[in-house]
């Protein structure tokens, strides 16, 4: 665990966005998991981290930190602010109660992705699954025949946790309703359970775990060979279409999500 002073502000670059003018909501999930392992390691009893963004977040702006208790102690929770409003919060928290499907190879998810219709992608941009973002990383969550899984593949060009955690954010969006409603990420529990490699190809999975109200939730995964390296439990809210900057027109046939 890293206990000596990180920094007091961060900055999303415009390159990891959702939106247009928002980042990604799985990246910034990644800066603020990051921010709770430099002050509190992980434990048998709280081996995730939870987070729940609150607001869009704006790129290219400083961001703040505020930080709620000591470092090293398990309650620790810190806060990302832009000048007095609340992006986002995250703690340590319990693993995520998730039952990894099968696992998918590799021509499967390839294949899932190859058929995955993504021509009205609202937000062609997006860091993960936007088919324009020039170093995105095009995940493109196609169901896979006869069972209850999106599947796609990537690779991982970056060091740290937020292109793990962005991997594991869309793909979600994708099995609970893309082209349905417009959805918002907004808790979202992460657990990396073995080191993830870089430049190599790897499954992303992703299941629809049931709806509750306006609430859709989904569970994703991270798999090497059919080892699990890291899973989410996320909750989507349905909103109006005007509450995320950015959103296609009413009659798209993608979804609007700040997780996007």
């Amino acid at each position: 665990m890293a206990t000596d002073h990180p920094p007091s502000s961060s900055v999303v670059p415009a390159a990891r966005s959702g939106p247009p003018g928002c980042g990604n909501g799985g990246w910034v999930c990644g800066l603020l998991a990051e921010r709770v392992d430099a002050l509190s390691a992980a434990t048998d009893d709280l081996p995730a981290v939870q987070v729940r963004l609150s607001a869009p977040t704006p790129v290219e702006t400083p961001l703040r930190w505020e930080v709620d208790g000591e470092a090293g102690d398990a309650d620790v929770s810190v806060r990302l602010l832009d000048g007095e409003t609340l992006i986002g919060s995250a703690r340590r928290a319990p693993a995520p109660a998730l039952t990894v499907p099968s696992p998918v190879d590799l021509a499967t998810a390839r294949q899932a992705a190859a058929d995955c219709d993504i021509t009205s992608h609202p937000y062609p941009g997006c860091y993960v699954c936007g088919p324009d973002a020039a170093d995105g990383l095009h995940i493109y969550a196609g169901s896979v025949p006869s069972t209850s899984v999106h599947a796609a593949t990537v690779t991982l060009p970056d060091e740290g946790l937020p292109p793990v955690l962005a991997a594991l954010d869309c793909p979600g969006a994708f099995a609970v309703g893309f082209g349905e409603d417009t959805l918002l990420l907004g808790t979202f529990t992460a657990q990396v359970l073995a080191d993830v490699p870089r430049e190599r190809e790897l499954v992303v999975m992703a299941w629809d775990e049931g709806r509750e109200g306006r609430k859709r939730h989904c569970g994703t995964a991270l798999l090497d060979g059919g080892e699990v390296l890291a899973q989410a439990a996320a909750t989507w809210i349905v909103v109006t279409r005007e509450t995320i900057p950015g959103t296609a027109p009413a009659g798209s046939a993608a979804t609007g999500r700040e997780g996007s």
